[in-house]
């Protein structure tokens, strides 16, 4: 058994050797794209390594997954971080928004498998991050490799309280735009792992989740996990590099005070007295800010506004789950002007109110989107009626115009139904968004009849200028 094990260390090291002489021609500096996980797969990965890397060194090592695959462009919004604080950048190209977790998780352990082979990482300094659905993998990658010191959920993450039991402690790093509706549930995550005495730390940045934040909010996530290490003795503590990100954090909570954020900039400078606790920085100042913000008559009305406001969503986004169930319930087409007519309202609010109010309705109508898709997804995978499925989709039609898979299901279930009227009327509204996928236009199933058909085709040439069919001469 011994000499078994013993020979399979020498061809792990030999290995080792043989695949590192060929990464050692990567260039520093630049995003190198589509290296392949494994030979024998289609998996890929880019790679960023920062232009100090010196051979004979290890590196920590910064693993992100985009829920579309999206690893060069990935790679390059971190270069940035990459150069400033040290790490090795690593970006899946697999699509993750289609899978399932646990598929997703295997693409995760393959890739940090090739690191660990192949790239000089330090094993003890390996971080995840995602957006998304990739948020949800980065925090389930202490799964598969339990030294994972950090984890970096931009929007989304994945928290099993069992599991998480046996979980070496990690630093759990929240990204979340303040005005989209699943702002509470990271809040909650942050929560979770803070009670369980994890290390953690609750970015903001102005928007949605649907895309990364900017480089500068990813900056301060990520400087997280490098004091972290610091702090921990993983990676030696430089006080310069200290300094410049304190100087860094300071400026843009003074941003966020001359934007008359007052809310954030009181948090951002809380946060970092805990942050910087252990570093020789003027903390000093820190209290002198939160003491002037804490004095000042528009910090604490807005304070004031930011609770009220925040009791007025939970009442609304009660009422708007427990009407949807019941119009759901009842396929009640006539109340679809209804919601239409909240969506507008809640638009019209946000540019009206006040700084909390604006947030709060923006967040309404990114609740009502998903509530809808929700319904959308759950009713579409049961054995509820057509009726029932049309106006669900109906419904999140009304909610999120720009959305095109919901116009597809009517087009596909009124058309399989027989009702080419309804169909051709929300083939013309999808076109009218700007869609342009024809072939995804001619995959529908279950409309053969409908494909073929004249006035199909001509409203399909009318917006893209050509179709499938009845092509004019």
């Amino acid at each position: 058994m011994k000499r078994g094990l013993l020979l399979s260390f020498f061809i792990a090291i030999f290995s080792f050797g043989q695949i590192w002489s060929q990464e050692a021609r990567i260039a520093k500096g630049v995003v190198v794209d589509t290296l392949k996980v494994q030979d024998s797969i289609s998996e890929t990965f880019s790679i960023y390594i920062p232009q100090d890397f010196k051979n004979g060194e290890t590196w920590p090592v910064l693993v992100i997954f985009d829920p579309q695959g999206r690893g060069r462009l990935t790679a390059q919004l971190f270069r940035s971080i990459a150069e400033e604080q040290g790490y090795i950048i690593a970006a899946s190209n697999e699509v993750l928004n289609k899978t399932p977790l646990q598929t997703n998780l295997q693409v995760a352990n393959r890739l940090i498998t090739r690191l660990l082979i192949s790239i000089p990482v330090n094993p003890k300094l390996v971080y995840a991050g995602g957006l998304q659905e990739g948020g949800q993998l980065a925090s389930a990658t202490p799964l598969i490799y339990q030294d994972v010191r950090g984890v970096l959920a931009v929007g989304d993450a994945w928290v099993n309280p069992e599991l998480t039991d046996k979980m070496k402690p990690f630093f759990f790093s929240a990204v979340a735009g303040d005005e989209d509706a699943d702002l509470f549930r990271q809040q909650a995550f942050v929560n979770f792992y803070k009670g369980k005495k994890f290390p953690t730390e609750m970015n903001y940045f102005d928007g949605t989740n649907k895309e990364w934040p900017d480089t500068f909010v990813l900056n301060n996530a990520v400087s997280a996990f490098s004091l972290d290490a610091m702090a921990k003795g993983l990676r030696e503590k430089d006080q310069v590099f200290v300094q410049r990100l304190f100087e860094k954090e300071l400026k843009s909570a003074e941003m966020l005070r001359r934007q008359r954020n007052y809310i954030k900039a009181y948090e951002k400078l809380e946060q970092m007295q805990d942050k910087y606790s252990l570093f020789e920085v003027n903390t000093d100042e820190l209290n002198d800010r939160m003491k002037s913000l804490s004095r000042n008559k528009a910090y604490r009305q807005q304070r004031r506004d930011f609770r009220k406001a925040e009791n007025l969503e939970a009442e609304k986004q009660e009422e708007y789950r427990y009407l949807m169930e019941m119009d759901i319930i009842s396929a009640n087409f006539e109340n679809i002007g209804w919601w239409e007519y909240q969506m507008e309202e809640l638009q019209k609010l946000s540019e009206e109110g006040n700084l909390a109010e604006k947030k709060v309705y923006n967040r309404l109508q990114d609740f009502l989107k998903k509530l809808s898709r929700s319904h959308f997804n759950n009713i579409m995978e049961s054995q509820a009626g057509i009726d029932t499925k049309i106006f669900v989709s109906v419904l999140r039609t009304a909610l999120d115009k720009e959305d095109p898979e919901a116009y597809l299901k009517i087009i596909s279930l009124a058309g399989h139904d027989g009702d080419h009227q309804t169909a051709l009327m929300y083939l013309e509204d999808l076109l009218k968004t700007g869609y342009d996928d024809m072939d995804a236009l001619y995959d529908i199933e279950g409309i053969l009849d409908l494909k073929l058909s004249k006035e199909y085709n001509d409203l399909i040439r009318k917006y893209l200028g050509e179709s499938k069919y009845y092509k004019q001469s």
